[in-house]
């Protein structure tokens, strides 16, 4: 792609830009048995075993989209996106784009 042409990718963005996506932020998981899930009461604790401080998982549905720092935003908690899993955008040219193998193209 020429610098003074358009990226086709972001020309494509405007048509999904205003889709909204879930995120979830994941402090993390543990397994409990059903006696123990039963004994659970008010107060309880429930160990995990991600140490504190440890960046949490972040996703947009079911994806990992990265890890952050958990804060305390004017009362309210908030993630800081510390790292990302991908942090740069696949280049998705035309002319780059693979078909799967037995898809034709309309031309053919």
């Amino acid at each position: 792609m020429k610098p003074d042409q358009p990226d086709p990718l972001l020309d494509r963005m405007d048509r999904i830009e205003h889709i909204q996506v879930t995120v979830r932020a994941e402090l993390d998981q543990t397994i409990l048995t059903f006696a123990e899930l039963l004994n659970l009461d008010v107060d309880s604790l429930i160990q995990l075993s991600r140490p504190t401080g440890e960046n949490i998982d972040i996703y947009i549905e079911d994806i990992l989209l990265g890890w952050g720092e958990v804060l305390l935003l004017d009362g309210t908690m908030a993630v800081r996106l510390a790292d990302l899993r991908n942090a740069r955008l696949p280049d998705l040219q035309e002319e780059d784009q693979v078909e799967p193998e037995g898809v034709r193209s309309r031309g053919e």
